[in-house]
């Protein structure tokens, strides 16, 4: 028997059942508990000490003690120069198995995604299609900065988690197998890249096999072609009873995402969003204004640059102040949805259109 197993007795076996009735309470508990309200004075200081160098500075992530499981938040900075300025990235850059949204707040340049390159501005947003090797360069003269979310936490807490870093290949997990693994977007998938596609005449079983060998080929290719860019100018705010609201990345909209997704939202001066809940994590950057947020019964002064954790399942709603509040929402309620657990409940309607 293998020497790490552990025995137990009887009664430590249903002290085992009992931990799974009380985890729904216990979360309900810690989730109350978490914290929600991050003011931008917390990472100002951090990036300030960093004196130009490459962060990141996480702002929301489990590892700080915030409830949300499945994704986190961080703030970074690109030193200026362009391709021969102070980039960490020369040639590969890095790629994980985890999915990823950039919002860009200053400065200008571009990144290099699969090969491919997009140019970006303030106020443009990429994401990044799971394992793609991707770099970011600065072509501007001063610090580009940006914030962005991944589903980090979700792809650790079920040991799927790979980092593959151009600055540290010992490390490498998957590009380490030769060429063909460097350039597939599916984890190990370079072996199956050139399956037949071909199911007409297999049986039932073998047909059903043969589409999981398939899967990593399709999923790969869906990728490749999948929007990665959404440019400021494009985002269109339409009038819901959340208030106005657009939809950047989310699978809808031509994404090939399965885990996060990202909306922007504005509330008048003066006036309310409406109000909802929902069973998936999300994470609020305030990108302009200043106004109020109560969750649950608790209210929250926010300005610009601060960031809200919202717990599961908890009401929260927006208040305007003296100039419109700007949110970029980012959540994973495609993860949620993938695995038919989704549930929003909406109260107040806006009283704005």
């Amino acid at each position: 028997m293998n020497e790490q197993f552990k025995t137990l007795d009887n009664d430590a076996h249903q002290e085992l059942y009992m931990e799974q009735v009380r985890f729904g309470q216990s979360e309900q508990v810690r989730r109350r508990e978490t914290p929600i309200h991050v003011p931008r004075e917390y990472y100002e200081k951090l990036l300030r000490e960093l004196d130009g160098g490459f962060g990141p500075v996480y702002i929301v992530d489990p590892r700080l003690g915030f409830n949300n499981r499945t994704h986190r938040f961080w703030i970074n900075q690109l030193a200026p120069g362009g391709e021969e300025g102070k980039q960490v990235w020369k040639t590969l850059g890095h790629r994980h198995t985890v999915e990823a949204v950039i919002y860009w707040l200053s400065g200008h340049g571009h990144s290099i995604i699969d090969g491919i390159r997009y140019d970006w501005k303030p106020g443009d947003i990429v994401c990044v299609p799971m394992f793609s090797w991707h770099r970011h360069v600065n072509e501007s003269d001063e610090l580009a900065l940006y914030v962005a979310s991944t589903t980090g936490p979700l792809s650790m807490g079920i040991g799927q988690a790979v980092y593959e870093d151009e600055r540290y290949p010992q490390y490498f997990v998957f590009a380490q197998q030769g060429e063909e693994a460097v350039k597939a977007l599916t984890p190990g998938g370079a072996g199956n890249l050139h399956q037949n596609g071909d199911t007409a005449a297999l049986s039932p079983t073998q047909r059903l096999y043969a589409e999981q060998l398939l899967f990593g080929v399709q999923e790969e290719a869906l990728r490749r072609k999948s929007k990665v860019l959404t440019r400021s100018e494009d985002v269109k705010y339409e009038a819901t009873t959340m208030g106005r609201m657009a939809y950047v990345v989310d699978a809808r909209i031509g994404f090939h995402v399965k885990a996060l997704s990202a909306v922007m939202a504005e509330v008048p001066p003066g006036k309310h969003s409406g109000s909802h809940r929902h069973l998936y994590d999300e994470i609020n950057y305030v990108l302009g204004g200043r106004g109020k947020v109560i969750i649950d019964d608790k209210t929250y002064e926010v300005k610009q640059g601060d960031t809200l954790a919202i717990p599961v399942f908890a009401w929260h709603q927006y208040f305007g102040g003296d100039e419109p509040l700007r949110i970029l929402s980012l959540s994973t309620r495609p993860a949620m949805e993938n695995l038919g657990l989704v549930l929003t409940q909406h109260g107040e309607n806006a009283d704005y259109a």
